[in-house]
C-alpha cells in the first residue's frame, strides 16, 4: 500500500520484493497494526516530500532471509518486530544514554524508510526485537506502537502503587494505559468524550469513567485528584481539565500529537512542583520489557483484522472515531 502524496489515498501496487543488504533481514509480514500516526502521515506531508512511500510501523512477521555479511541478526524463520524506530545514529547523546528515541537523527519506519504496510520489508539488524512466542502476531502487532507508547509513558513517571493516574482519551493507547497501570497497582480514572469508551475502559478495569466536558477536572479532584496524568486526546481542550485535576507533585505526560500551545503558567509549575514532559514511543529496551510484560500479562483490548487492500477503509474509520479499539491488518486474508 503506497502513499503517492500528502492526503492521496494509498494505492495498492505491486513492487519488487526488498532485498536485504549488510546488517539488514527481510521479514515476511504476518500483521501490521494500524495506527493514528499512519492518519496523520497519510493526511499530511512527509519530510522532504519522501513519496512514494510505504507506511505501517506496527508490523510483525518471520526473517526469511539475512543480508551477506550481517551478523548478530535474528535467524530464518524468528518473529520479529517492525516497530517505529527503523534506526538512529547510536552514537549522540541520548543513543549512548539509551534514549535512542529522541535521536536528533532517527529514522522511522513508514517516515524516511518504507514501512510494514507490504507482505515484505527489510529490518535494521541492530533494531530487530524477537516476539515472545506467548504473543499472538495479531494481538501483538499494535503493542509495537500503542502499547509501547503507553508502557513507556507510564515508565517515565513517579508512579507508585496506589496513586492515581489519569488518563485522557480511551481509545487503544488509553486502554493499553489501564490495563498497565492497574497491573502496576494504580487507581485508574478515564475522561473521554465517548460514553461507549468509558465503559470499554472501565469494563478493562478502570476505577471510574468521567464525561469530558467543563467539569471534568473538579470530577477528577473530587475524587482524589490526579497524581499521573496521561494525555491521549489529540486537543489542547483537555488542558484546563488536566489543570483542574491534578494533586500536587504531580507528573503530566503528553501523548497526544497536539500542535497547538496551551496556557501554561510558570507560577502555577512553582506553587504545584508538577512536571510536565512529552513521551515519544519508546526505546529498544523498552519494547523488550514491555513485550515480556504482555508476555505473561495478556492485555485484553480489542483488535479487528482488515486484508490489507481495507487500509485506507481503516484509516478512515480512525478519523471519524469509529473504533473501538484497534486495527490490524491481517496478512492471511
Amino acid at each position: 500500500m503506497i502513499s503517492t502524496g500528502p492526503g492521496a489515498p494509498l494505492v495498492v501496487t505491486e513492487v519488487p520484493v526488498p532485498i536485504a543488504g549488510q546488517g539488514q533481514v527481510l521479514v515476511k509480514l504476518e500483521s501490521c497494526g494500524i495506527c493514528h500516526s499512519d492518519l496523520h502521515l497519510r493526511d499530511e506531508t512527509l519530510p522532504n516530500d519522501a513519496y512514494p512511500r510505504v507506511f505501517g510501523h506496527e508490523g510483525i512477521g518471520r526473517v526469511v532471509a539475512v543480508g551477506a555479511g550481517t551478523f548478530k541478526a535474528p535467524t530464518i524463520g524468528a518473529r520479529v518486530g517492525l516497530p517505529w524506530l527503523y534506526d538512529t545514529c547510536l552514537a549522540c547523546k541520548p543513543c549512548r544514554s539509551g534514549l535512542e528515541n529522541y535521536c536528533p537523527t532517527q529514522q522511522a519506519r513508514g517516515v524516511e524508510q518504507d514501512g510494514a504496510f507490504a507482505e515484505y520489508a527489510v529490518l535494521e539488524a541492530r533494531f530487530a526485537c524477537e516476539i515472545p512466542d506467548q504473543i499472538d502476531p495479531i494481538t501483538g502487532a499494535p503493542l509495537l506502537c500503542a502499547g509501547l507508547t503507553a508502557w513507556s509513558a507510564l515508565k517515565r513517571s513517579k508512579l507508585e502503587a496506589g496513586q492515581n493516574v489519569l488518563i485522557i482519551g480511551a481509545g487503544g493507547l488509553g486502554q493499553y494505559a489501564v490495563l498497565i497501570a492497574k497491573a502496576r497497582g494504580a487507581r485508574v480514572i478515564v475522561v473521554d468524550q465517548d460514553p461507549a469508551k468509558l465503559q470499554t475502559a472501565q469494563n478493562l478495569g478502570a476505577d471510574l469513567g468521567i464525561l469530558a466536558g467543563p467539569e471534568a477536572g473538579a470530577a477528577v479532584r473530587q475524587a482524589g485528584g490526579a497524581d499521573v496524568t496521561l494525555n491521549f486526546a489529540p486537543t489542547p481542550r483537555v488542558w484546563q481539565t488536566i489543570k483542574d485535576a491534578v494533586n500536587p507533585l504531580s507528573d503530566i505526560v503528553a501523548v497526544a500529537l497536539v500542535d497547538d500551545p496551551v496556557d501554561l503558567s510558570m507560577l502555577w509549575l512553582i506553587d504545584g512542583g508538577h512536571r510536565v514532559y512529552g513521551s515519544s514511543v519508546g526505546t529498544r529496551q523498552d519494547l523488550l520489557d514491555f513485550l515480556n510484560f504482555a508476555a505473561q500479562n495478556p492485555l485484553a483490548v480489542n483488535v479487528e483484522t482488515v486484508p490489507l487492500d481495507q487500509v485506507n477503509h481503516a484509516l478512515d474509520r480512525l478519523q471519524a472515531g469509529d473504533v473501538a479499539g484497534r486495527l490490524c491488518v491481517d496478512f492471511s486474508l
